[in-house]
């Protein structure tokens, strides 16, 4: 396949696309998009994404069949693509039968041996988490002033309209991510290491991490609020599976254990401590809304166990590169759904045509975008359990502040459930940590 016939391929499948798409829209015109099935809104969503998908897995055939011709030594568009499609092999350090092992022994790396370096893991931890904190609480703020609040028209200030398009606040989201990284990484280009899988690899994170929050977002209209909860609560137990599938990486059954019992304790303290909130929610559990959230929970599981096998490669992607790539693939999905959907320009419009909607929107996406950088840090730093663990606490954290700033009461079966979790993750660390200290005197 030269790239005149790849070019011609390209223009055919956006051509189908958006006719299939303007007809399905046709189709649903009458309909508000809240009464459209789910299946049929993720049906449009993936349709979008395959005009994307399709021309890419093409080229990627293309320039691998012929890679020699896309070896130059200099830069040029022969060198991105041929870095798109095959990556840089030549750099890889060691054989793909000794990355598992060396992945393993890395995922102990972050248990302490002495005092010292547990009070150092201790201060990063926290600092990681009190970031990630920060940034989506900031994030959670932005969000319902921008979507819930009206914005008053620049030529008319009486008059407030409201903004409904979330999808391109992720997409704003990531160029300012996307920008961010790459002021980074030009700064310290030297001080990278090379990039040895092929940089497509990386759209499959954007793909998991748009998909699992679309289901999370979509399931609340159709779960309970105990099945929400549950299902959020063994996140933990969730990613060690998908991180048995994905890396390969072996858990103990008192792993296993202790992985459940975050899972058990976390969801005790939360439908303990909010059972009078959860009664003016949905109280319906139905198939479609336990389809979705298993589906949010493998994705999203997916993407932090992916996330953790591109950094294990050798030598190892950075958080910077990752950031970019993700976002990357994340801006060119977002951007060719909104103009199929025709709602780009619109957004655009809307953001010249209200007073202060533009700095909301920015303000949301650089918290967003810092927010990213202590997340891709605390996966590559101690790995996806810690992360869904901490997660986990965040949400229980959350409802122990609004408890003493409000003055509500603590029931005595959700005080007993937050017990449960931090006993779990202590009894856990305790045992790498003794573990870690008998590895030496054995040796």
């Amino acid at each position: 396949m030269d790239p005149l016939s790849w070019g011609r391929g390209w223009y055919a499948i956006q051509s189908i696309s958006g006719s299939v798409i303007q007809y399905l829209k046709e189709v649903a015109r009458d309909k508000p998009p809240d009464e459209l099935v789910w299946p049929f809104r993720l049906f449009l969503i993936l349709l979008g994404y395959s005009t994307v998908a399709i021309p890419a897995a093409l080229l990627i055939c293309y320039v691998r069949r012929n890679r020699h011709a896309f070896e130059t030594p200099y830069l040029s568009i022969r060198q991105i693509l041929r870095s798109f499609a095959v990556g840089n092999p030549e750099y890889q350090l060691i054989p793909t039968g000794e990355k598992q092992a060396s992945s393993s022994r890395k995922d102990g790396d972050s248990i302490p041996q002495t005092r010292a370096q547990c009070i150092n893991v201790v201060i990063l931890l926290l600092f990681f988490f009190s970031g990630i904190q920060v940034t989506l609480v900031a994030m959670g703020v932005l969000q319902e002033r921008i979507i819930t609040r009206g914005y008053r028209r620049s030529d008319q200030l009486e008059i407030e309209e409201k903004f409904g398009e979330t999808q391109f606040l992720i997409f704003c989201n990531r160029i300012v991510a996307l920008v961010l990284s790459f002021l980074i990484l030009s700064k310290d280009w030297t001080k990278q290491p090379p990039h040895v899988p092929p940089l497509y690899v990386h759209s499959y994170t954007s793909f998991s991490n748009t998909i699992s929050s679309w289901c999370q977002y979509e399931a609340l209209k159709y779960v309970s609020f105990p099945t929400q909860t549950i299902c959020k609560a063994s996140k933990v137990v969730v990613t060690m599976l998908m991180g048995r599938l994905v890396r390969g990486q072996r858990y103990s059954w008192f792993e296993y254990g202790c992985g459940c019992t975050i899972a058990f304790g976390a969801s005790l303290f939360l439908l303990s401590s909010s059972t009078k909130g959860a009664g003016s929610g949905i109280t319906y559990t139905s198939f479609s809304g336990m389809i979705l959230m298993a589906g949010y929970l493998l994705f999203d599981a997916f993407t932090l166990n992916w996330q953790k096998a591109l950094f294990d490669t050798k030598p190892k992607v950075s958080k910077y590169q990752m950031m970019f790539g993700v976002n990357f693939f994340s801006a060119i999905f977002c951007a060719v759904s909104l103009i199929e959907q025709g709602t780009l320009w619109s957004s655009l419009k809307f953001g010249a045509e209200h007073v202060d909607f533009t700095r909301d929107v920015f303000l949301l996406s650089l918290s967003g975008a810092i927010g990213q950088i202590f997340i891709y840090s605390t996966i590559e730093r101690f790995g996806p359990i810690v992360f869904a663990v901490i997660m986990t606490i965040r949400q229980m954290l959350s409802i122990v502040l609004s408890t003493i700033m409000y003055g509500h009461e603590l029931t005595f079966w959700a005080a007993i459930g937050f017990l449960i979790v931090f006993i779990a993750i202590f009894v856990d660390i305790h045992k790498k940590y003794s573990d870690k200290k008998r590895v030496p005197q054995r040796s």
